[in-house]
């Protein structure tokens, strides 16, 4: 058997444009501002707080006396 050049140079220009592909997204990707990915660890931070005073609140109240004095 063999060598098959077309089905060579067909493999070789479809890995060339696998590689071409990845290059455009990695460069898309380093385009994209830092603020963006910034802005989610923030919220996201944000949340955290806001959930543990949240809870700090709910167990103040847990531990506060449900019985009232006349």
């Amino acid at each position: 058997m063999g060598f098959n050049m077309d089905l060579y140079e067909k493999a070789r220009e479809e890995h060339y444009q696998d590689l071409r592909r990845e290059a455009e997204n990695n460069r898309l990707l380093a385009q994209l501002p830092q603020q963006r990915r910034s802005l989610s660890r923030y919220a996201v931070g944000k949340l955290g707080v806001l959930l543990l005073n949240l809870g700090t609140w709910l167990k103040g109240f847990e531990q506060s006396p449900t019985t009232l004095e006349p």
